[in-house]
């Protein structure tokens, strides 16, 4: 038998225990690695959803949500998770600041082993950017998708009568229809409008009502 072979069974059960036992270190590299991607494809998506949200007073005017949120929720969440991923992003170059430090040098000592690379991402940054100030294809091309969804969106049935509008009172909205505001309110009430008044916005009369701006004016505008 082997000297150095333990005998004890219950000596060989301890150290297993012990091994089992012993709590891992939290790893901060991989959580900033994890952060980094995490954030991204939350900004990532909702970048998308602004891409294709209506323009802004219109997105109000006819109650655009997505998955249960607003345009200035959405708006919220993108500038939030761009805060976050900036963040994150610092920390991991500062982490792998050596590795990034020798991808630069190799590009530009004698050897220059990833010259070509280099180059080819900083024109690829520049030509983007010129696309984008240019305003060229495919740059052109991607806003003027964005604007076909901004400007038709499919829950509007009729457009505001000026921009903003939704911000109006309730009294001012009358008079642009040439309606009596007190008639008007009398029969929203009866109709079991609550929370609404001459200077109530049209905005905040609709909320309140679980109604779109639009859908308020349509009703008013029936009157």
């Amino acid at each position: 038998m082997n000297k150095n072979q333990s005998t004890d069974p219950s000596q060989n059960k301890n150290q297993n225990q012990t091994s089992k036992g012993e709590a891992r270190a939290f790893q901060f590299k991989p959580f900033v690695s994890f952060l980094t991607v995490f954030s991204f494809l939350l900004l990532a998506f909702s970048g998308f959803i602004l891409y294709i949200r209506p323009e802004g007073s219109l997105a109000r005017w006819v109650g655009w949500r997505a998955m249960g949120l607003d345009k200035s929720g959405w708006e919220t969440v993108h500038i939030v998770f761009c805060a976050l991923f900036v963040l994150a992003g610092v920390i991991h170059l500062v982490l792998n600041f050596k590795a990034i430090i020798i991808y630069l040098s190799s590009g530009i000592d004698r050897k220059r082993k990833n010259l070509v690379e280099m180059l080819a991402a900083a024109g690829l940054v520049v030509l983007v950017l010129l696309v984008a100030v240019w305003r060229l294809p495919p740059g052109s091309w991607l806003m003027e998708g964005r604007s076909n969804f901004k400007n038709h969106p499919r829950a509007l049935r009729i457009q505001a009568p000026a921009p903003d509008f939704e911000k109006q009172s309730l009294r001012r909205v009358c008079e642009h229809l040439g309606q009596a505001p007190d008639r008007v309110l009398r029969e929203l009430q009866r109709r079991g409008l609550k929370g609404i008044s001459p200077e109530s916005s049209l905005e905040d009369a609709a909320r309140a009502n679980q109604m779109t701006p639009q859908q308020l004016y349509l009703l008013i505008r029936a009157y």
